[in-house]
């Protein structure tokens, strides 16, 4: 219900895409096509009582029958329209108006005098043919993943994917062996269907879940299935972008090759504690994959000439995914990690369900990444709708990721007490109980070696790994000496080696 104020700032607002005004209670088939059009836009409010070009207001002589009118108003339209709240009556400056708040709709395309209409700006206008498509689309009423692909033919599929495919598909799928031919098996898994061209009639062609998954290229069919990846140097991408890239490929190719693209730029420190290097990545790094596979999945692919954006910015990641919400799930389900598991592509889900580390949340994906970014000490990822639906992850500051680093030290020091996980002080006193033991000039843990072993570690945190050359060249020492205290280092659990011995290197486990 909307309170006084706010009714008196819509009203002197006057007309907008949200709000109309009447003088006196219309036709009711005139009224129909006005609740029509806002149902099928963003919804909104039909105030009567009030003149639309001098926002005088008039009032209502009679209420209860204008209230009357809008609920017969509803019944007029197809799908009678059956969950409109009771209008409410208001009294501005005594003067009495009604209000019918009018919701969109998520779920049917509504007709009104035998046509499907919309409210643009202050107009109702009809629905074209493509309009139509897309706003289907965008609330799941075709099912866009069994239509044949545009000019794909047999050819088009990747056989040895397909071969690949069923090689890994679970026992539970063992159906598949009754059929006599690869054309059996892929049209029962929706990948081909009668083909409706004069060219191709009679024959069978792929669907645009086959292309997607099997297709040699998908892109020469679904150019709008790419996944767009740019990295700027600042928060607004104002500035030139470090990178961009066109990412193409099978569903498995657009997420492994985003995550790559992620994990490219993603800034990962470390800090060195007890002798073990801790990562300290920016971003929760299963979320996003999680989130990229949430788009792959859930995005409406029927629009043509967009495509998946990733936009990684200084201080924030944005996955951009074209198509809005299905019906019965919103923004503030999603934020409270309660939204309802429905798939837009539910044949795609299934085959990446079926293919160890894509779908292996099912359901519970976005709670998922709510845990993982609280784990992290981050905001939770921000979601929301404007035409289409995004998700954004915020950057852990240094202060967080320190603080993640000691409580994992923190609790490995709990967990085990095993050599490659001592800190300094540890690692001191058991070097220098070994040293009297053997009383050998092996590795004594002196102030001097204990500086050339942290500038070989700090050589392995920025460079990845040190070799015995590269560990004589920094502290000054003789290759007997390097070799003979990476090798203690490496006994110790700290680090481990890899390679033969001219070329081997020195690297944390």
């Amino acid at each position: 219900m909307l309170a006084v104020q706010q009714l008196q700032a819509l009203i002197n607002k006057g007309e907008t895409n949200t709000v109309e005004l009447k003088i006196a209670p219309p036709r009711p088939a005139e009224l129909a096509e006005r609740i029509c059009g806002l149902c099928n836009a963003q919804g909104g409010y039909i105030i009567i009582g009030v003149e639309d070009q001098t926002l005088r207001l008039v009032g209502v002589k009679d209420p209860q029958a204008a209230i009357d009118t809008i609920f017969r108003a509803c019944r007029l339209l197809n799908p009678p329209l059956t969950q409109l709240a009771e209008p409410e009556i208001y009294h501005l400056d005594g003067i009495p108006l009604v209000v019918a708040t009018i919701p969109p709709s998520k779920g049917p395309i509504y007709q009104a005098s035998g046509a499907f209409l919309v409210r643009r700006g202050t107009n109702t206008v009809r629905l074209s043919l493509s309009e139509m498509l897309l706003v289907a689309n965008d609330r799941g009423l075709i099912n866009w993943e069994l239509q044949p692909a545009r000019r794909a033919k047999m050819e088009d599929l990747d056989m040895e994917k397909v071969a690949a495919y069923l090689e890994m598909r679970p026992t539970r799928n063992r159906q598949v062996s009754r059929f006599n031919n690869l054309d059996e098996v892929l049209l029962g898994m929706d990948c081909l269907t009668d083909a409706n061209d004069t060219d191709t009639e009679g024959k069978l062609c792929p669907t645009n879940a086959g292309i997607l998954f099997f297709g040699k290229d998908p892109q020469l069919h679904i150019p709008q299935s790419e996944i767009v990846c740019v990295k700027y140097r600042d928060d607004l991408g104002l500035g030139r972008y470090i990178d961009r890239k066109i990412i193409t490929g099978t569903l498995q190719e657009l997420i492994d090759q985003t995550e790559s693209f992620i994990n490219r730029h993603m800034s990962v420190g470390a800090v060195i504690k007890g002798w073990k290097r801790h990562d300290l990545p920016e971003y929760p790094l299963e979320a996003l994959r999680e989130a990229v596979v949430n788009a792959v999945v859930h995005r409406d692919y029927s629009r043509a000439g967009e495509s998946i954006r990733l936009f990684y910015y200084a201080n924030r990641i944005e996955i951009h995914n074209p198509g809005l919400l299905l019906p019965g799930i919103t923004i503030e389900q999603l934020e409270r990690g309660e939204a309802p598991s429905r798939l837009r592509n539910p044949v795609l889900g299934g085959f990446l369900r079926d293919v160890p580390g894509y779908m292996e949340r099912i359901g519970t994906g976005v709670r998922f990444m709510l845990h993982e970014t609280q784990q992290m000490g981050l905001p939770p990822p921000q979601f929301k709708e404007v035409s289409e639906f995004v998700i954004t992850f915020y950057k852990a500051t240094e202060e967080v990721r320190e603080a993640l680093v000691e409580k994992a030290v923190q609790t490995k020091r709990t967990e085990s007490t095993s050599p490659s996980t001592l800190n300094t002080k540890e690692v001191e006193l058991k070097l220098t109980a070994e040293t009297k033991e053997t009383g050998n000039e092996g590795p004594i843990f002196s102030d001097e070696v204990q500086q050339r072993r942290t500038q070989a570690m700090l050589h392995i945190q920025h460079q990845g790994f040190i070799t015995s050359k590269v560990y004589q060249e920094l502290n000054e020492v003789s290759g007997r000496t390097a070799l003979r205290e990476l090798e203690y280092l490496v006994e110790q659990g700290t680090l481990k080696r890899e390679g033969k011995t001219r070329s081997r290197k020195y690297l944390l486990p």
